[in-house]
């Protein structure tokens, strides 16, 4: 690689220094070809590890499912204290679009395990 630049000639040096990462024109020896045993054996013990971990998401979810309810819930009680909040400052219709939106996302939420039954008999 050639520099163009000749106030920058003093950097053609780094360019054939093979100490430097990635410095040389040719190819470097040092480089891995990624063959199809080479993938398979680096895939396989990934893979293993991560299907116990799979197998367990249908108890996962039913353990995980109640915690982001309560915390739903709690979200839910701060946008409606600050609806009311704003409600008392005057801004009516922001504060009653706010509830409308929280009321429906939190039927919604509440019953989305519901839907989706009844949409499985659909």
């Amino acid at each position: 690689m050639a520099i163009l630049n000749p106030k920058y000639a003093f950097l053609e040096a780094d360019y054939r220094n093979p100490n430097l990462a990635g410095s040389s024109d040719q190819p470097s020896e040092n480089k891995q070809t990624w063959t199809i045993p080479r993938l398979v054996g680096v895939a396989t013990p990934t893979l293993l590890l991560t299907l116990p971990n799979v197998a367990m998401a249908a108890s996962s979810f039913d353990n995980i499912y109640p915690t982001l309810m309560r915390m739903f819930d709690s979200a839910v009680v701060l946008v409606i204290v600050f609806a009311g909040a704003s409600w008392a400052l005057g801004h009516r219709s922001k504060a009653i679009e706010l509830l409308i939106g929280v009321c429906c996302g939190y039927l919604l939420a509440r019953n989305a395990v519901n839907i989706r039954d009844f949409l499985k008999t659909v």
